[in-house]
């Protein structure tokens, strides 16, 4: 049985009827089940052990106590919580970072569901691992479409294109400290200020919260070049090389615990103008696109776990526990449950196709608002959908464990942890909830003439 699921490949056979796809994402599925899923569940054990115990039986094991033998028993003990690097080799060499870009990019010019497809079952075995390259995606479409609209440097398009064969990992920078959320464009406090001669910025400021914080090789850096309320921001491409940009801060975090996530400080980084992507002034607009694709990615790995749950509760319910000598299956509420995990993952992975599918639409017609508007409606509802129900799928695992769902060994309270990710993740809930609200009011005064 694949790791990819039917209805995955129901969608994609409707959308597209091309047995290529469905035997790339038969092959992408068995490189996770074989290679992505043992590295990640390897990691889980390490985390599970008690690490004093561990630290001290090593250091036992040693000849020598001095600072050189404790430094690596240390390096080895947190060489086990890691991914190994030949894993990531793996997936970049399958093509995953190469799909939705064009073919003078270096990309294979297949369509986004397709790329969201293969998401979703990289999600299903690791959130860690699916963010990691779902996050470098979305700063790799901000280059996309300014590229395609003629607004790219011949610096960015380099940035793009090893973007896309997975030479470079990206980090999307915009939330600061003391500015996180929804307001983030008004109290930005990261400035990029031209110098005297017009030939280069420096920019200056620190990104909070930011997700491939070690990892990412570039950045896609949001930061502020004027005080012009509605075209103040401006997006900027770092490299991790360039003076004065340092990872700062890494924050212990509770979720996706193979994903690192801190900050990043840059520190009078000299940026020539072809560090800048598109226009000056414009990055609220370009931050919007960018997340409006996210939080289709974000979707996918939401769904992706919430399968993975529903799985682990089927399994739980009709070959695991008992109670009065018959299994958890025979008991109403938990086939009401299945029924209910089962038709909202349904619902879930469609409401992301179709917002896939709606993103490829709007990318080859960005002039049309109508499908703009359809197309934000379709992303940022099949993110709320998804998010929530991988929190309802992973909260009914704990409770069909019960109170063996705390323990470090059972992956249940791990899965319904990186829920998390999926909630806060390119938007809270609130927000997403807002939008919606505002476009579809516009959409209902439109068809009824009425003033805006």
């Amino acid at each position: 049985m694949s790791y990819a699921v039917s209805a995955q490949k129901d969608i994609l056979t409707m959308m597209y009827g091309d047995e290529t796809h469905l035997e790339m994402l038969d092959a992408f599925a068995r490189l996770v089940e074989d290679r992505v899923l043992p590295a990640e569940m390897a990691t889980e054990v390490a985390r599970a052990s008690n690490p004093l115990q561990e630290f001290r039986s090593q250091l036992l094991a040693e000849d020598t106590l001095d600072k050189k033998a404790v430094e690596a028993v240390y390096e080895k003990a947190r060489s086990k919580r890691k991914v190994p690097d030949n894993v990531f080799q793996q997936i970049m060499e399958s093509g995953l970072t190469t799909m939705p870009f064009a073919e003078e990019l270096g990309g294979l010019d297949l369509p986004f569901p397709l790329f969201i497809a293969f998401l979703e079952t990289l999600g299903k075995a690791s959130p860690s691992i699916g963010v990691r390259y779902a996050i470098s995606n979305t700063v790799a479409e901000g280059l996309k479409f300014n590229y395609h609209a003629g607004r790219l440097s011949d610096y960015g398009r380099s940035i793009l294109e090893a973007l896309v064969t997975g030479e470079h990992l990206a980090a999307f920078c915009l939330t600061e400290a003391s500015a996180s959320g929804s307001n983030i464009m008004q109290e930005m406090a990261t400035r990029a200020v031209m110098n005297g001669d017009g030939s280069e910025y420096t920019l200056t400021g620190n990104k909070f919260w930011i997700t491939n914080a070690e990892s990412a090789t570039v950045f896609g850096v949001f930061a502020r070049t004027s005080k012009d309320p509605r075209h103040g921001v401006s997006l900027f491409l770092v490299e991790r090389a360039q003076e004065g940009c340092r990872t700062g801060q890494v924050f212990e975090k509770y979720i996706v615990e193979n994903s690192s996530f801190g900050e990043i400080v840059f520190n009078d980084v000299k940026l020539p103008l072809g560090h800048m992507v598109g226009q000056e002034g414009f990055g609220m607009d370009y931050a919007m696109r960018m997340l409006n694709s996210g939080r289709i990615t974000i979707a996918a790995l939401a769904t992706g776990l919430a399968q993975r749950a529903f799985e682990e509760y089927l399994e739980v319910a009709v070959e695991g526990k008992k109670t009065a000598g018959r299994h958890l299956i025979e008991y109403d509420r938990t086939k009401a449950k299945i029924a209910e995990l089962s038709t909202e993952i349904d619902a879930a992975r469609g409401m992301t196709y179709r917002a896939a599918w709606m993103k490829d639409q709007y990318d080859k017609n960005a002039s049309d608002g109508d499908l703009l508007s359809r197309y934000v409606i379709a992303a940022n509802s099949a993110k709320l959908k998804a998010a929530a129900v991988a929190q309802k799928a992973c909260h009914y695992l704990i409770q069909i464990w019960g109170a063996s769902s705390v323990v470090k060994e059972n992956r249940a309270m791990k899965h319904y942890l990186d829920s998390w990710l999926y909630y806060f993740g390119e938007a809270v809930p609130e927000v997403l909830e807002n939008t919606l609200s505002r476009m579809e009011v516009k959409r209902y005064k439109a068809r009824k003439g009425l003033q805006d």
